[in-house]
């Protein structure tokens, strides 16, 4: 189904609603019809660009014969070039599908850039020589959904909002990652897709989320992070670190003619999983502001969804026990997975020494790509305080620097950034309110598929409001521990 047959058909049933008497029903399919007359714009606006995305009809000089891409040219067709000269094309096979509007291809390479062949490819395999279209189709549906709710959407809207739609950048990122088996992410779209409750969100809604979550928290960003469609993720384990080396594999200098085993090394590994958990947040609008067609409710959700849950996922990230949420560098506010300890010299306060065993408690390959220090403003505040034996602080650049590189915040403490994260532990005895290492020994594990929900009940209805349920799945675990030093305020 066309824009334009959407159009006619959300106001046919506005107008049916309206001689029903249904007044709030109307509203609902006037706000759809809102929406696609706004799509429809945006994609008159970009008929210009459109037309530098279609190759140009270029003349043939006479006598010449007429070049056709095989898109063009139908089976049995006759074309004639200035020279008369006829060219019959070849036959080829059926194709059903449905040609994408160049409008809409056109505001696909405006937002994507050209598709290389690779992606294209992979993006073709999983949705079809329309996945353009349908990339646009699922965005317009979710944008109704919001608005309107399950009555705002046809058959094909809820078709559109049940399927993992992916995009050039995702594909990108996926291949990035490694993810070179298209058998493998098919599988792991329609796994995705079959589990998920609720109606699927586009990729990009996703995608943005997680994006604004980077630049509000200490963990993602920095941590690595791998994407899922399983409950649960297996990683090796290594064992046999030691001050140098990350685990027991070495490697041996040899001459020419080595015995056989000279290189063989003490290696050994298991493996560790990593638990996929469930989080949800709520969000409650004035059904005032989702009927009113300037207010953006898809912006608006964004901002929200990814505020939460970038205060929520930071927190278990970095304390979290494991239980029903993931699990932290220092779950439940412990050094519960024994990672290299340092005490601080002071059963109830931080010191200038201890800081220091703490950046050479972690290995020099560690210090030297990514070290930060992560603790809340109080600890940071009682560092600044410190004084040596002629009352000066010790935290010298704290009195004349701002944040590093601009940002807002403290400046680097011994030489290594710091991080600010209010969920760490405060100073007092025994605990560990300060962690120095590389975020990138922790593990966030993002399940494909996040789905937002719409309610309107008697309880929401009549305080006139409408509530949006984000629920989306993931996990995270420290897989390098040798990565991470905590200090023991401790003797």
């Amino acid at each position: 189904m066309d824009l334009t047959q959407k159009m006619r058909e959300a106001l046919s049933n506005a107008q049916a609603a309206v001689a029903a008497g249904d007044l709030e029903k109307a509203r609902e399919y006037r706000k759809s019809a809102d929406d696609i007359k706004s799509l429809m714009e945006e994609q008159k606006a970009l008929d210009n660009l459109g037309s530098f995305a279609v190759e140009p009809v270029r003349p043939t000089l006479p006598g010449t014969q007429v070049a056709e891409t095989p898109s063009t040219v139908k089976a049995g067709e006759v074309r004639r070039g200035w020279g008369e000269q006829v060219v019959e094309a070849a036959p080829k096979a059926e194709d059903t599908t449905e040609r994408v509007p160049v409008t809409l291809k056109a505001a696909y390479i405006t937002r994507f850039g050209d598709e290389d062949a690779m992606v294209k490819g992979i993006l073709t395999d999983l949705h079809g020589a329309n996945h353009q279209q349908d990339y646009w189709l699922q965005k317009l549906a979710f944008r109704r959904y919001l608005r309107g709710g399950e009555p705002a959407l046809d058959s094909a809207d809820r078709k559109a909002l049940r399927q993992v739609i992916l995009n050039p950048t995702y594909v990108k990122g996926l291949l990035n990652d490694g993810w070179d088996d298209l058998n493998t992410v098919k599988a792991t779209m329609v796994e995705a897709a079959d589990s998920m409750i609720g109606n699927l969100v586009p990729v990009d809604f996703q995608m943005r989320i997680i994006e604004r979550m980077k630049g509000m928290t200490v963990m993602r960003g920095r941590a690595t992070t791998s994407t899922t469609s399983r409950d649960r993720v297996e990683r090796p384990e290594f064992t046999g670190a030691n001050s140098q080396y990350t685990n027991g594999m070495r490697g041996k200098w040899v001459d020419e003619t080595p015995t056989a085993g000279t290189a063989a090394t003490d290696f050994t590994t298991g493996m560790q999983g990593i638990n996929i958990h469930t989080y949800m947040a709520e969000v409650f609008l004035s059904r005032n502001a989702v009927e009113d067609s300037a207010f953006n409710v898809e912006s608006h959700l964004e901002r929200k969804f990814a505020e939460m849950s970038a205060i929520d996922e930071d927190n278990v990230f970095l304390t979290g026990n494991g239980v029903g949420k993931p699990q932290g560098i220092l779950p439940g506010s412990t050094n519960g997975l024994s990672l290299t300890e340092k005490v601080s010299g002071s059963g109830s306060a931080l010191t200038w020494d201890g800081l220091i065993g703490m950046t050479y408690g972690l290995q020099a390959q560690y210090r030297q790509s990514g070290a930060v220090w992560i603790a809340n403003k109080a600890t940071y505040e009682a560092i600044a305080k410190l004084k040596d034996s002629n009352f000066g602080y010790m935290w010298q650049a704290y009195q004349f620097r701002g944040g590093e590189d601009g940002e807002v915040g403290p400046p680097p403490l011994l030489g290594y950034k710091t991080l600010e994260q209010e969920t760490m532990p405060d100073i007092a005895a025994n605990a560990y309110p300060i962690i120095f290492g590389n975020p990138g020994g922790y593990e966030i594990i993002d399940r494909l598929g996040m789905t937002v929900e719409r309610y309107i009940d008697s309880n929401t209805a009549r305080i006139n409001q409408v509530c949006y349920v984000l629920r989306r799945r993931l996990g995270g675990k420290v897989v390098e521990s040798w990565q991470f030093v905590v200090q023991k305020v401790s003797t």
